[in-house]
């Protein structure tokens, strides 16, 4: 009876995983983008991060469930499926990260200003006086 019920929570918990996990991305889609500028379509990526953050957490409640179900078993696979989709997110997501990081370098900062004073811009070109 344990069984059978541990075996149920997995399945839900799966499928509920499936849902957050995909909702994310059609939430992202359907969601309108709002104020205008800089600030346009933040709403959309805060969305998205809330759907996530749901899959995140059913997908440890799924691993967590599915490490009492018998050894070598589909279902048993199945539950860890969330997770290793969750790590390889989260590698892909940090080397996309690096890979930007370091394919372009950041500009070398600029000399020093010197300290002579610079001419004025409408101010007559100084010339030597004519030899005698």
């Amino acid at each position: 009876m344990q069984q059978d019920r541990s075996r149920l929570i997995v399945l839900v918990l799966l499928l509920a995983w499936v849902v957050a996990f995909f909702g994310a991305f059609i939430a992202f889609y359907l969601t309108p983008a709002k104020d205008f500028g800089l600030a346009r379509g933040w709403n959309k990526v805060g969305v998205f991060m809330a759907w996530q953050a749901a899959a995140t957490l059913l997908a440890l409640l799924t691993a967590i469930f599915a490490w009492g179900l018998p050894r070598r078993t589909g279902l048993r696979r199945a539950g860890f499926v969330p997770v290793a989709v969750l790590g390889l997110s989260a590698l892909a997501l940090a080397g996309l990260l690096v890979w930007v990081n370091l394919s372009d370098p950041r500009p070398e900062p600029a000399a020093p200003p010197s300290s002579a004073p610079a001419p004025a811009p409408d101010a007559a070109p100084v010339t030597e006086p004519p030899p005698e």
